[in-house]
């Protein structure tokens, strides 16, 4: 991994996180439709709808002619369902574990933040969020380790598109090679990241291992781990 200046960060599954893991939140609806699936076959459902949903938002700020809709109706298809078969199974997980209603933070992502702050990092978050993404994240207690926030609702282009990550970088007078994306979604995250010529870490909870080619972090704690050195961009 080459020097490192900066550090920017995913929120959903990478900085906050279900209280009920989002893996087996879908596990537990699939079981409720009668269709069981093995939490492997869970992830690559939902990776196939997000690289689905990622180029047609990529299309659509291209204006060129794409479907849309939000990532229900991607999965739906991807698991073989209805969206109303599964609306119905995930209501039905949410009334029997409502604690899957809410985020709380990452695993170790605190201590993580404050540590790299310490070791010299800037940090920022760049995430397809709504505009309430800064107080989200004050509530959760960790605004305060970042230089910028950035949702998509507010910068009017959404991951993978290329704007979404170089614009931030622009605002906060970072170049994308010196800069670490973090993130949990392969076709959003990494090879956005990648395209506009920053590097990257995949958050894979299961250590599944299906993209060898880019370094992974089983929780936020293991970042430290794969930088380069103990004083950050002075390494």
């Amino acid at each position: 991994m080459r020097s490192i200046r900066a550090i920017i960060f995913d929120v959903g599954n990478t900085l906050l996180e279900g209280a009920l893991p989002w893996y087996e939140f879908y596990s537990l609806a699939m079981k409720r439709t009668g269709r069981p699936m093995a939490l492997v076959a869970v992830v690559r459902a939902y990776e196939q709808a997000v690289r689905r949903m990622a180029a047609d938002r990529v299309a659509v700020a291209e204006n060129r002619e794409a479907r849309t809709g939000g990532l229900a109706a991607y999965l739906a298809q991807e698991f073989g369902l209805s969206e109303r078969q599964l609306e119905l199974a995930l209501d039905e997980v949410l009334f029997d574990h409502p604690e899957a209603r809410h985020l709380v933070p990452a695993v170790g992502a605190a201590e993580t933040l404050a540590d790299l702050r310490e070791r010299g990092y800037r940090l920022a978050v760049i995430s397809n969020w709504s505009a309430d993404l800064p107080r989200t994240l004050s509530l959760m207690g960790l605004k305060d380790h970042f230089d910028g926030v950035f949702a998509s609702e507010t910068l009017g282009y959404a991951k993978p598109h290329a704007a979404a990550f170089l614009v931030p970088l622009d605002r906060l007078g970072l170049t994308p090679g010196e800069t670490l994306y973090v993130g949990d979604l392969y076709d959003i995250d990494v090879r956005g990241a990648r395209e506009v010529g920053m590097q990257t870490v995949l958050v894979d909870p299961l250590g599944l291992g299906l993209h060898p080619d880019v370094p992974t972090i089983a929780c936020l704690s293991e970042l430290t781990g794969l930088l380069p050195g103990p004083h950050g961009a002075e390494a």
